[in-house]
Formats: C-alpha cells, structure tokens, sequence
C-alpha cells in the first residue's frame, strides 16, 4: 500500500459429457462472473493520517460530491444512517445545502456555522477505468454418480469438462474520501480507494463505505 503526503490542497475539496452438463458449465462462468460485478469489493490505494491529530470526532457532516443529486443523496444517506448505528452524530449535506448549491470551502462554511459539527468528510470521484480479464480455457473434473461393483466396494468415477476461456469486462471505480477538522480547516485523513462498478450503484456505495468505517475506526478517529 502507498502512503499519500500531506497536501496544501483547500479545505473540503477435456470433454462435454452431455448437454445437461454442458448448461450447467455456462451457468457456473456467468455465476462467478456475475458474483465479482455484483458483490463489490473496495481495495485501498493510498492512505495518510496526520499523526498530531488525536481526537475521535463525534459530530461530522457527510458530503457526497456527485452531479448527480439521487447518487449524492444514496450515498450521504446511508454513510450517515451507518455512522448513526456506531453511536457517531452525522449529517446529509444535501439535508442542509440546496441540491444545486455548488461545494466550495465558503457555502460549506456557512452550512456548517453554528450547527457543532466537529468534521467533514468528503467523497469524490477521482475517475473510471475499464478493464478487461482474459480467463484462458481449462479442464475441470466432474465426479459422477456413485456405482456398486460385485465385490460390495463404492467406486469414484471422474470425467472432465472442457471450459472455454472467456473476456470478463468491467469498472473501476476510483474514489478518494477525506476527512477535515473544522476548527483548523485542516486535513486530518484521507484515503483513494478502488471499486469494481456493478450494476447497481449501492453496492459501490455500501462497499465504498464500509472499508471507510473500519479505517476511522483502525485511526481511532471515531
């Protein structure tokens, strides 16, 4: 894992036996291929942490920087509807910033002034990647039924089938989240983390959150 530096960036910113088989070999390929797409996984790119910092922050306001105000409201929502189950206050910006207010460091000052939060933490898209995995063809072993022979003994009988090999695409989705103390306006943790993009964007939005959770809890920062 690399380790992001502080930054002067801005506040906030073998044969086919039958066809019964033969199905049953395509149903496997597409199970595994639909089960990597569907159930997302979010790998760390890059960490950092200011290690002067030493406090658990309680108050936090959630900030989704989506053009899109569904995806930015999912995703605020459900960051703050988790945070709220560990005992942490947070929330939406999209709940106290019209929709199509643009994020800068001024509108969050003034959303934020009196209210006591503590931190914002903010998401944004760093960019899509496509990628594309060639599985090469194999031979995979398939047990067949069980057959008694005259001495009373239970034989194994294996047989194999030919998978083809086979492209899998997919996305990348690459997000970097950060954390900032808002009496010092300062950057306290940030993270780039890389998804793959399913269909449904909650599983981006679930994964994404959940690896975030289990660092601030790691950083002891909530």
């Amino acid at each position: 894992m690399h380790t992001l530096r502080a930054s002067s960036r801005p506040f906030f910113v073998i044969r086919q036996l039958n066809s019964g088989i033969n199905a049953f070999k395509w149903v496997c390929i597409v199970a595994v291929v639909f089960a990597l797409v569907s159930c997302s996984t979010t790998r760390t790119i890059a960490e950092w942490r200011d290690q002067s910092v030493n406090q658990r922050y309680e108050n936090i306001l959630i900030i989704g920087v989506s053009k899109q105000t569904i995806l930015r409201r999912l995703f605020e929502e459900t960051f703050v509807n988790k945070l709220m189950q560990m005992n942490v206050n947070a929330t939406t910006s999209v709940s106290i910033m019209p929709s199509e207010e643009k994020i800068s460091k001024q509108t969050v000052k003034a959303a934020i002034q009196g209210k006591g939060f503590d931190g914002v933490l903010v998401t944004h898209l760093l960019g899509v990647e496509d990628k594309e995995v060639y599985h090469p063809p194999r031979y995979r072993p398939i047990r067949l039924p069980y057959y008694r022979h005259y001495y009373g003994y239970y034989s194994r009988v294996f047989d194999y089938v030919y998978e083809p090999g086979y492209y899998q695409r997919y996305k990348i989705v690459k997000l970097e989240t950060n954390l900032y103390d808002t009496d010092t306006e300062e950057i306290v943790w940030s993270t780039q983390s890389s998804t793959i993009d399913g269909d449904e964007p909650e599983h981006v939005i679930n994964s994404v959150i959940k690896k975030s959770l289990k660092m601030l809890q790691k950083q002891r920062l909530i």
